[in-house]
């Protein structure tokens, strides 16, 4: 049995490519340290794409190109979950906590990697079960 999926969150991803980013020293252990491919989808690339700027992008897409990012597409299979989820932290979430928060309930096996402690440990995926992180 292989190791246990990652699924990587706007942060870690911005401060992997952005020398200047407050979590690049964290993000850069953590890509080196951890097994690839990660998980995530296309709300963190744009996220992390308008965060990062043009230069960004192509750093981006070349992760995306090279398999070090498989982005899983939900839409429109996942909407209904993903409205519930956006529905029950009404105020809190955003679009992409709420595909990260999907993605680790169809990858129940999945570490979330994130910088965001805050609304994260707050979240449940499948109603009541803390998502497993990794974060600073």
């Amino acid at each position: 049995m292989g190791a246990a999926r990652i699924i990587v969150d706007t942060g870690p991803l911005v401060g992997f490519l952005d020398a200047d980013d407050q979590w690049h020293d964290w993000s850069l252990e953590r890509f080196n340290e951890l097994p690839g491919p990660f998980l995530t989808c296309e709300a963190v690339i744009s996220e992390a794409s308008y965060l990062l700027g043009a230069q960004g992008d192509e750093k981006l897409l070349e992760m995306v190109e090279a398999g070090v990012l498989e982005v899983v597409p939900l839409l429109p299979r996942d909407a209904a979950k993903l409205r519930l989820l956006m529905k029950r932290y009404a105020g809190r979430i955003q679009y992409a906590d709420a595909c990260l928060i999907r993605l680790s309930e169809l990858h129940p096996e999945a570490r979330v990697l994130t910088t965001d402690v805050r609304d994260f440990r707050i979240y449940r995926r499948n109603r009541n079960e803390r998502l497993p992180l990794i974060s600073p």
